[in-house]
């Protein structure tokens, strides 16, 4: 399978223009011959008190109509950048209010083979509900580009965090073009016991006749966090991009305890693709 459509999903907000993530989108599609879709959403921020005060409901409204204009601004800007990279695009912009918002970007993703959008800025941020709206309603695997992230979308070493479970087993698929084309790439199993020897084993058995170059790597579980052992092996070996299974635990559970999921998308440093 190639990626022939991607989807590029812009939370519009008063933070500085992701610029990250547009030149990694525009770059990607170059490189996969793919046509990308941006979409650019500008929330609507409403105030119910301020409807009662006319200067506060004006204010409201000035910031709505900020928000509109930075959303335009970044729309011809992603278009301008897609021509002088010779990448198909459409793009569009919308106002709406966040329910509907996380409605279209779940109905628009799932018109795409990938989508890409920017990382979290944690749990009660408005890009974090967009995530978990496409991560578990779309149906297609996302993949999160933090703002730092400045070397476009590079395929030296990729990691494959691999549990044995059914939604790393789908991320892999998902990934495998990403994988075949990869320099290297690692599979990572995070364990207390030797059972991570055979998963990791039997995976390797499997990507061995898919990529060119592959190791395995079984890490022991540093305070019994999967999470933070996955994240201390990716900050000593900085990879281009990590590859896992999206909540391999209840929702719930993940927000009360947190998870290597929960982790990976407030704290990771690097591109990281997700399937759930």
């Amino acid at each position: 399978m190639a990626y022939k459509t991607l989807q590029l999903l812009v939370n519009v907000n008063e933070d500085a223009q992701p610029n990250a993530v547009i030149e990694y989108a525009i770059e990607f599609a170059r490189r996969e011959a793919a046509h990308l879709s941006s979409l650019e959403l500008a929330q609507l921020v409403d105030f119910p008190v301020g409807r009662l005060l006319p200067l506060a409901d004006a204010i409201v409204e000035e910031f709505n109509d900020e928000r509109l204009a930075k959303a335009d601004s970044i729309k011809n800007h992603i278009e301008v950048s897609a021509r002088l990279a010779g990448v198909s695009a459409d793009c569009a912009v919308l106002q709406t209010t966040p329910e509907d918002a996380r409605k279209a970007s779940v109905t628009a993703s799932r018109m795409s083979d990938l989508v890409i959008a920017p990382k979290s800025k944690g749990f009660l941020s408005t890009e974090q509900s967009l995530i978990e709206a496409v991560l578990f309603r779309s149906g297609r695997p996302l993949l999160i580009v933090p703002p730092e992230w400045e070397a476009g979308p590079l395929l030296e070493t990729v990691v494959v965090a691999w549990d044995g479970g059914a939604r790393a087993a789908r991320a892999i698929g998902d990934a495998m073009p990403l994988l075949e084309k990869a320099g290297r790439v690692e599979v990572v199993c995070a364990t207390s016991d030797h059972s991570g020897d055979a998963r990791g084993a039997e995976l390797a058995r499997h990507l061995s006749r898919h990529c060119k170059n592959l190791s395995v790597e079984n890490l022991p579980l540093v305070g019994a966090d999967a999470g933070r052992t996955l994240m201390d092996h990716l900050s000593s070996m900085r990879p281009s991009l990590l590859v896992m299974g999206a909540f391999a635990h209840a929702r719930l559970l993940q927000h009360v305890v947190g998870g290597t999921t929960s982790l990976m998308l407030t704290d990771a440093k690097i591109p990281v693709f997700y399937s759930f």
